[in-house]
């Protein structure tokens, strides 16, 4: 049922100042599938756990490859099972399961726990006090505060299992505050110190608890959305490593792809550093439910795992501006239906100048006239490549570039969207960059002799500037 792994060694020279390291890869962790193949009357599968009670009116039986538990109607009836492994570091909890129905007044519980001790002698001295006491008593004045599990009563007064924290300790007696008690005395266990919790209960069949709690501290439970849990039923996939749990789950049974979908985190109060042992436990609240309901388990697996920490040599250190580059082996893909748009931006073009993807360039040449020379060049999305510009005169003149249709520019209104000054007697080259510079409505361009972006001062002569471009 279990593998245990293999350790990897890893071989390092003794003088390993200038050695390298050697890849590995870890062999398949420990993996412990429990299933309910065998057909067991009133048990379970010894192999695997132990029935620790059955609570009244309630029934425990291996039937058709399941765990079918029944919940009965007796008020604050309780079942417990347990498995014989325990697990430690990372874990991995998978269980499929059905439940009949969903009503109140009934829990039903999937849960990695530490077990404190069971059969302990408890005394119920009011409704808010009960002192249980511990051989070789683990908790101590420092444990004060931190709540445990007590449950699977078996005496008399009036109880009911729950979480309840500790305030006070004497030698091997430890003191609960609780609620609702009556005085009596007889027996209890004490579990769930650590423990991650799955828990079903109320009327929602896609509702699911979950939490977590570390040395008697938990976050309290979060209510998750989750895949019904009526039949087909519910995969709940339950991780803690490295001080973080993630609770997902998946479809049953499906006709696409597997898809995981994560509900719920914590990020502390992670017991991952705990031997835990599996429980199924089954109770039944104060007030009696309404019918009894049957909780079908499918299978259960539970996997130690480690991260495997990759140290990557000779690679940069990582900044906002430095990322780490990363090649994508397989990639996925999405089918996409309806209308796609693709937004270019203004000022952006998807390939290189002179790249083939674009085309042939166009190739103009505008000699200036004795006004303001308003050219329209290109209409609609326009990439210029280049932009060379001679000035023949005495006089510095202003270059002005719209990205506009002429239609649309008012000399001495319209602000121009580029603005270059070409000196008296001289060329200017204008750097359109690799990827040229990109105009969304045209390219139309204007000279004068004045520098505001909305100058329509005259040049006053013909033939003094040039302007060649090329653009596609």
């Amino acid at each position: 049922m279990a593998y245990q792994p293999i350790p990897i060694v890893t071989e390092i020279p003794a003088d390993d100042s200038d050695s390298i390291a050697v890849a590995t890869r870890a062999l398949p962790q420990c993996v412990s599938r429990i299933g309910f193949t065998k057909s067991i009357a009133n048990n379970i599968d010894a192999d695997w756990g132990t029935v620790v009670a059955t609570g009244a009116g309630m029934t425990v039986n291996q039937t058709g490859g399941n765990l079918v538990i029944t919940s009965g109607t007796t008020a604050r009836s309780e079942t417990i099972i347990r498995s014989n492994e325990n697990w430690k570091g990372g874990v991995r909890l998978r269980v499929r399961n059905t439940l009949s129905q969903r009503i109140i007044n009934q829990h039903f519980f999937v849960e990695l726990v530490d077990v404190i001790g069971d059969g302990l002698t408890y005394n119920i001295t009011s409704a808010t006090s009960i002192t249980v006491t511990i051989p070789s008593n683990p908790f101590t004045a420092e444990n004060i505060g931190q709540s445990v599990y007590i449950g699977l009563f078996n005496g008399t007064g009036t109880f009911l299992s729950g979480r309840h924290p500790i305030v006070s300790i004497s030698g091997n007696d430890v003191t609960f505050s609780v609620s609702g008690f009556a005085v009596g005395t007889g027996t209890c266990s004490l579990f769930g110190w650590n423990y991650y919790q799955l828990r079903y209960q109320g009327t929602t069949a896609t509702n699911l608890d979950y939490d977590t709690q570390k040395r008697g501290y938990g976050s309290g439970f979060t209510t998750a959305t989750i895949n019904t849990t009526a039949t087909p039923g519910h995969l709940a996939i339950l991780t803690g490593n490295d001080l973080s749990s993630i609770l997902s789950d998946q479809l049953v049974a499906s006709g696409t792809a597997v898809a995981v979908t994560q509900r719920a985190s914590r990020v502390e109060n992670v017991p991952d550093d705990v031997s835990l042992r599996l429980q199924v436990r089954v109770l039944n609240l104060g007030t009696a439910p309404a019918s009894s309901t049957t909780w079908t388990i499918g299978l259960i697996s539970v996997a130690n795992f480690a991260n495997q920490d990759v140290v990557l040599q000779d690679v940069r250190p990582m900044t906002n501006a430095n990322g780490l580059p990363v090649e994508i082996v397989r990639g996925v893909s999405q089918t996409v239906t309806g209308t796609v748009t693709a937004n270019l931006g203004t000022n952006s073009i998807l390939t290189p100048v002179g790249s083939t993807a674009q085309g042939a360039s166009t190739y103009s040449s505008t000699i200036s006239n004795a006004t303001n020379s308003l050219t329209q060049i290109k209409s609609g999305a326009t990439t210029v490549s280049t932009i060379h510009c001679s000035n023949t005169s005495a006089t510095g003149r202003w270059l002005k570039i719209f990205n506009s249709l002429s239609a649309s520019v008012t000399m001495g209104t319209t602000n121009a969207n580029l603005n270059y000054f070409i000196p008296a007697g001289q060329s200017i080259s204008i750097n359109c960059g690799s990827f040229g510079i990109r105009f969304a409505t045209g390219f139309t361009i204007a000279i004068t002799a004045g520098i505001a972006l909305n100058d329509n001062t005259s040049t006053g002569a013909v033939n003094e500037v040039v302007v060649s471009t090329t653009y596609f």
